[in-house]
């Protein structure tokens, strides 16, 4: 079995997908929206934190769907903030 190499990269991605998961039932059992732009901030940086562990290990064309996708939620949340 292979063991997971704790470092700093994996340690905040841990951090941010607990805050993630604490907002999202926040704002399910609240009912209360507003904080959902920044559980897709944080979504962002996450899969950002992937994207460069990912690149680290060259798995390039992984790394680059993972920075997309960042790139794309980053940009629903601008756009969110422009149309409200």
């Amino acid at each position: 079995m292979k063991t997971m190499r704790w470092n700093f990269s994996f340690g905040i991605q841990i951090i941010l997908t607990v805050f993630i998961i604490m907002i999202s039932m926040y704002c399910i059992i609240s009912k209360d929206f507003t904080l959902l732009s920044l559980s897709q901030v944080l979504l962002a940086l996450t899969f950002i934190i992937i994207g460069l562990r990912e690149w680290k290990k060259a798995k390039n064309y992984v790394s680059i769907l993972y920075f997309g996708v960042a790139i794309f939620i980053l940009f629903v949340v601008v756009q969110s903030f422009i149309a409200y």
